[in-house]
């Protein structure tokens, strides 16, 4: 009888344990993700969450005032249209009111990041409405209330591009607005517009973009949607976000080091014309920065001939100019975002997190016929690789002597991307020979073999953050959009150089198959134009 009872109750052991067991893995299974207001602030200012793969569980998105005649580029009158002010998704009824939807899309999402310019002088709301709720979460003065002057998100999370005591921004609602917090909602999201239905002239005519995510899979996550009391709510979160943007932001180059970083390697290099020199680091590791200091005396003639060539795991994946890759161009400029810094003393640094298995080595060569002192830092520490982990990559191309025609458009190739990705930055340098607003042309980012592009946008200005950009050439820097040098948006002198640049966090663009992008030249003058640009992502070793 007690052998009996023993092996019953044996039995019932191992019967409740393998329940227990089945039931806790089953648990694990089908856990959400849960992503709130203050996880995706963590993860907006996170760098390494960009070598992670998203592996398809959200795409980015952008909804635009691009103008709708642009349906196919065989049409190429059609193609390159471009009055992008005022077109809407569709018009709705809304509370009696007629509102101008911007964006009308189903969750889980999450809007990353608005932008808008050309504001119309006369009284207009944008209103936000979540889950279908008839009631906005935000309603406000379209001309900067919520986009760029939003007293409840602070700066820089939104900010405008431009001072607004610059001389050139004698009307503010053109100036650039720049919306970086970001807007979750889970079933779903509209953005309207309430303002002249019948559509103004330009100047008084709405230009938006808005990037945005959506999940796919909606039962893998817990989404906390945006209401009135979220900012309230995360106060803390939000306010740290700002202060670690604001206080990274002022910092000069030689001055900003990572918290990450655990390890610094240092070499000083005496650089002969046409010679190289690397640093090599061992180990699985990541890369949190690297910093290059000039002590040569023509600072700028050195930014010109130097080059960077990063190999990782015995593979090269970026090799340009040093300008490109720390954010000036091809001069010596102050710098500042999220992932540069350049200061006029020669010292430059960039932050994109690089991971690695086996080794990585950064290599600087002298292109010129000069000698070249430099001190090369690298700041690192070890890392865990995944079977998601991916390596930081980035090209620079150049179309020098770029033939245009006065108020016509030719679309030319920025980058095309094989594989599976995460795209997050850019820099373009113009030079031009004549007077005159060279940058009417739109990005068209085609994502994944797309027919038409997923992110189709109003002119690149406003894809580099500012409005109107033949006003404004004095240089800005904010945290993810920056204008160095500014010269050829005047337009009371003849050529100049511009340079632009736009690096990305939760705004990054993942694909799965291909990635093209495409971006427009098209000016009001016509002339010889030099294009120069550097482009950067996170894959895998092709």
């Amino acid at each position: 009888m007690k052998l009996f009872n023993k092996a019953l109750f044996l039995s019932f052991y191992i019967a409740m344990s393998l329940t227990s067991c089945n039931n806790a893995t089953e648990g694990s299974k089908n856990k959400k993700e849960v992503i709130t207001f203050e996880t995706l602030l963590t993860e907006l200012t996170d760098r390494s969450s960009l070598t992670q793969n998203p592996g398809g569980k959200w795409k980015q998105y952008q909804a635009s005032s691009y103008q709708r005649l642009s349906k196919t580029p065989e049409d190429t009158a059609g193609w390159y249209a471009n009055n992008d002010w005022n077109h809407f998704q569709s018009i709705d009824t809304i509370n009696g009111r007629v509102e101008q939807v911007l964006l009308d899309v189903s969750g889980p999402g999450v809007v990353t990041r608005i932008w808008s310019g050309g504001n119309p002088n006369r009284k207009a709301i944008l209103r936000f409405y979540i889950d279908g709720d008839s009631i906005p979460v935000w309603e406000a003065d379209q001309a900067g209330a919520l986009i760029g002057e939003n007293k409840m998100i602070g700066k820089p999370l939104s900010s405008l591009s431009v001072n607004k005591e610059n001389e050139a921004a004698k009307n503010p609602a053109k100036l650039g607005h720049n919306l970086y917090a970001p807007i979750p909602f889970s079933k779903h999201i509209k953005i309207t517009y309430q303002g002249p239905v019948k559509r103004p002239p330009p100047g008084n005519g709405l230009f938006y973009n808005i990037n945005y995510r959506i999940y796919e899979d909606a039962k893998a996550i817990a989404m906390e949607s945006m209401t009135s009391q979220t900012t309230t709510k995360y106060k803390e979160a939000l306010n740290t976000t700002n202060k670690n943007l604001s206080d990274f932001m002022r910092l000069n180059a030689a001055g900003t080091k990572t918290s990450k970083e655990t390890k610094v390697q240092k070499e000083e290099f005496y650089l002969e014309p046409k010679q190289s020199q690397k640093l090599e680091i061992s180990g699985m590791a990541a890369i949190h920065r690297i910093m290059l200091s000039l002590n040569t005396k023509n600072k700028d003639q050195a930014v010109k001939d130097l080059s960077i060539k990063l190999s990782f795991d015995n593979k090269v994946t970026l090799d340009m100019p040093v300008g490109f890759f720390f954010g000036s161009g091809d001069q010596l400029l102050p710098v500042a975002d999220w992932y540069h810094k350049m200061d006029s003393s020669g010292t430059m640094a960039t932050f994109w997190v690089m991971p690695f298995k086996e080794n990585s080595v950064v290599s600087i060569s002298n292109n010129g016929t000069e000698t070249i002192s430099a001190d090369l830092e690298i700041g690192y520490s070890k890392t865990k690789w995944t079977d998601n982990t991916f390596y930081f990559h980035g090209k620079y191309q150049s179309l020098l002597g770029f033939d245009t025609t006065a108020k016509e458009g030719k679309d030319y190739n920025f980058i095309s991307l094989e594989n599976s990705g995460i795209y997050v930055g850019d820099i373009l340098q113009v030079t031009k020979e004549v007077a005159g607003w060279w940058g009417e042309g739109d990005e068209k980012i085609y994502v994944d073999n797309e027919s038409f592009p997923s992110h189709f946008g109003t002119g690149t200005e406003d894809y580099y953050g500012y409005a109107w950009g033949g006003q404004y050439p004095d240089p800005f820097a904010t945290p993810f959009v920056g204008q160095p040098i500014g010269e050829a948006n005047r337009k009371d002198i003849d050529g100049g150089r511009s340079v632009n640049t736009r690096v990305r966090a939760l705004d990054a663009i993942p694909y799965m198959t291909s990635l093209r992008f495409d971006m427009e030249s098209w000016n009001w003058h016509g002339g010889s134009v030099d294009y120069e640009w550097a482009c950067f992502w996170y894959s895998d070793l092709n």
